[in-house]
């Protein structure tokens, strides 16, 4: 009888430490949430709420394509026409060149922006898009150079302020 009490305890041990999950209940059980449910009152996570593009910005961008190819300003032709939102908290927006993300293969420059400036005015994004865009210019990844000088140019024959360092409004 002993032989049969210790032989139903030490198999009781073995299973629970071979295969605990015999032994959960359902409090244990964690359940996905379901699509439909009720706010908790807590904030929804950033990323999954914000896509990766806006198609507003995208239109601003060949707006102000458009505008800096009528002021003859020399941007490159090959300037990504899809904006890709970042979520960069310290720059407003970065242009990027062809092979400095390994992600980037397809044209020779990829402007980026920051999230934070979908709240901010329309042109205020303008200018952070026009900014990126005179990276384009050749020898104008650098702000010296062709870069201060087409900004210069840009900035006295429109109502934008091109600088570095993210530009008042006028």
């Amino acid at each position: 009888m002993w032989f049969t009490i210790i032989l139903i305890f030490i198999s009781a041990l073995c299973a629970v430490f071979i295969s605990p999950s015999l032994f959960e209940t359902q409090k244990d059980t964690v359940h996905e949430p379901r699509r439909n449910a009720p706010k908790t009152g807590r904030k929804p996570s950033a990323r999954k709420k914000n896509p990766k593009t806006d198609a507003r910005i995208n239109q601003m961008l060949a707006e102000c394509t458009a505008l800096l190819k009528e002021l003859n300003v020399p941007i490159s032709s090959s300037v990504c026409p899809t904006v890709k939102l970042i979520g960069t908290r310290r720059t407003l927006g970065r242009c990027c060149a062809k092979g400095s993300r390994k992600k980037y293969t397809e044209y020779d420059y990829y402007i980026e922006i920051s999230r934070n400036t979908l709240n901010n005015p329309e042109k205020s994004i303008r200018n952070t898009l026009i900014h990126e865009l005179l990276h384009t210019v050749p020898d104008g990844m650098r702000h010296t150079g062709a870069w201060k000088k087409w900004a210069k140019y840009v900035s006295s024959k429109t109502g934008y302020t091109i600088q570095r360092l993210g530009g008042e409004e006028n």
